[in-house]
């Protein structure tokens, strides 16, 4: 039992151990991986901008130049991040249904029975954090592409590229 004791309290070799035992453990991965920024489903920024660049960017108008300058300052400038991110996420993104009753189009059951399967729908939507990740993609690119797709009760909304 002294021993076992001893061998807990030994942290000579601590640092050695743990450093191949991660060896012998570990899973080899893409180096993109490893990402500066983190995971993020655009392509990486190429380059850094000059200060000419940008108002050469800026007075032309190239779509495709704006959008990765867009991307650089949203990866690379905290102000224009923090900026991006409070406008996306200031609308509280709140869901009301209001079912409709008409007597020729069905019976209150029916209509009922609507009224608690799009009650549903927006549920499973997840509209509030759903809606601001579509909307902190369209102010970084200026628009977003999107498709509705369901898998019975499972609704998601399909990024489409830009």
């Amino acid at each position: 039992m002294n021993e076992l004791e001893n061998n807990k309290r030994n942290f000579d070799n601590f640092k050695l151990s743990i450093k191949n035992s991660l060896a012998r453990n570990r899973t080899p991965i893409n180096e993109r991986a490893y990402s500066r920024w983190g995971y993020s489903r655009t392509a990486p920024v190429a380059n850094d901008f000059t200060l000419d660049e940008i108002l050469e960017i800026i007075r032309s108008g190239d779509i495709e130049s704006l959008r990765e300058l867009s991307r650089y300052y949203y990866r690379t400038n905290s102000n224009y991040r923090n900026n991006v991110d409070f406008l996306a996420h200031l609308p509280l993104y709140d869901s009301v249904v209001i079912p409709v009753y008409d007597h020729e189009k069905g019976s209150k059951s029916q209509i009922t029975k609507a009224f608690y399967k799009a009650c549903d729908f927006i549920d499973n939507l997840d509209l509030p954090n759903t809606l601001s990740r579509i909307t902190t993609e369209w102010i970084l690119n200026g628009v977003y592409n999107g498709i509705l797709r369901t898998d019975g009760d499972k609704v998601t909304i399909q990024d489409l590229p830009v």
